[in-house]
């Protein structure tokens, strides 16, 4: 059982990027900038019964953050990964990309906005009373977000990254990662302009890519194997130029919800220029959801496109391959999906039934 003060980054991860030996971490705002300097380890990222005292969900975490601790340890060490190493790396870019307080704000958008226009038609019709000061967008909130994300997406998503290769990029001397609230970077860059309204993101798309420094000087790039070609074919880690390195960190200046985090307060001017480069880019969480006629006056759709960031310039270290059979869109490997599928509805009808490994026998029998 964990105190009041729930961490939705995981200090372990951010103690990768701390300020020499101390326990304090250099800190910035984003919008706007401002340098905060350095800050205690244990305050950042984290809110006060984030996981709404779920002790079930709270052991999840635990359990995962001190199985996934030394491995994220020894990767950095080595600049490099075995199988069982590969296996808690997915499992941590997973829950990176879910667990966050950005995360679970993108969850509520939807919900949020039907709350609203049912509650508004409610308050027009007379069958509800109007609140003092009127009824806003917003005022809705919602509980057990971060239960159902780790619940309902961290197997489908970690299993979704067994189809996907992983390189560690490094840094070159006198350029660094920077890492932020919401750490984990999502793109595909393959499907970039092909539809304005969709980020094609998913974790099962052709195309899809990921991103997550797990040191100032390391950073896991997962990515499609048909389409791109990252490195040389043996080579798990490598060199990228300073410039890729800023690109990269232009990624975590748009994911970020407020904060980014460096490992030394040196870096602040080279933040700062980040930040006035590529903030611009950045995307309201509000923006990710847009309102569409429907069928007649009454009725109107709600699309939402799921979050990603975007490449300003092209990266050198990541090329397309000369030849991709895949279109827009298309799931990166529809057979495995549909397998995960198959495992999900299985885990819903009977939770009891066993673990993932008894029940894709079971499915694939």
């Amino acid at each position: 059982m964990q105190g009041k003060r729930d961490h939705f980054v995981p200090q372990h991860y951010l103690k990768q990027f701390r300020f020499e030996e101390t326990k304090q971490i250099a800190i910035a705002t984003v919008d706007p900038f401002k340098f905060v300097g350095l800050g205690a380890i244990d305050r950042q990222c984290q809110e006060d019964y984030f996981y709404e005292k779920d002790d079930a969900l709270n052991e999840i975490l635990w359990q995962s953050e001190n199985d996934i601790a030394p491995v994220l340890v020894r990767v950095t060490e080595k600049m490099d990964y075995n199988s069982e190493e590969r296996v808690a790396l997915n499992l941590l870019a997973v829950l990176l990309h879910i667990r966050t307080k950005s995360a679970v704000e993108q969850a509520k958008v939807v919900p949020r906005r039907i709350a609203y226009e049912v509650i508004k038609d409610g308050i027009e019709s007379g069958k509800l009373p109007e609140p003092k000061g009127g009824w806003k967008e917003g005022m809705m909130d919602f509980g057990g977000i971060p239960g159902q994300l780790i619940h309902g997406e961290a197997i489908p998503c970690w299993m979704e990254m067994q189809t996907l290769d992983c390189k560690i990029v490094k840094a070159p001397q006198h350029s660094s990662f920077i890492i932020s609230d919401h750490p984990v970077a999502v793109l595909n860059q393959y499907c970039a302009g092909v539809e304005p309204h969709r980020s094609f993101a998913g974790f099962n798309r052709t195309g899809f890519q990921l991103l997550m420094p797990i040191s100032p000087k390391l950073c896991a790039f997962f990515y499609d194997p048909k389409v791109y070609k990252v490195g040389a074919r043996r080579q798990r880690c490598f060199d990228i130029s300073s410039k890729d390195v800023d690109i990269i960190n232009s990624l975590q200046v748009q994911s970020a919800a407020k904060c980014l985090y460096f490992h030394t307060p040196a870096l602040e001017p080279q933040v700062a220029v980040l930040v006035r480069q590529y903030s611009h880019l950045r995307v309201s969480i509000n923006d990710i959801l847009r309102t569409l006629p429907g069928r007649n006056e009454n009725e109107e759709v709600l699309h939402m496109r799921a979050k990603s960031v975007k490449l300003l310039e092209t990266w050198t270290f990541c090329r397309y391959r000369r030849k991709i059979n895949f279109q827009p869109g298309d799931r990166r490997d529809p057979a495995w999906s549909q397998t995960i599928e198959l495992l999900m509805e299985d885990i819903e009808r009977d939770p009891n039934a066993g673990d993932i490994f008894t029940r894709l026998r079971r499915i694939l029998a």
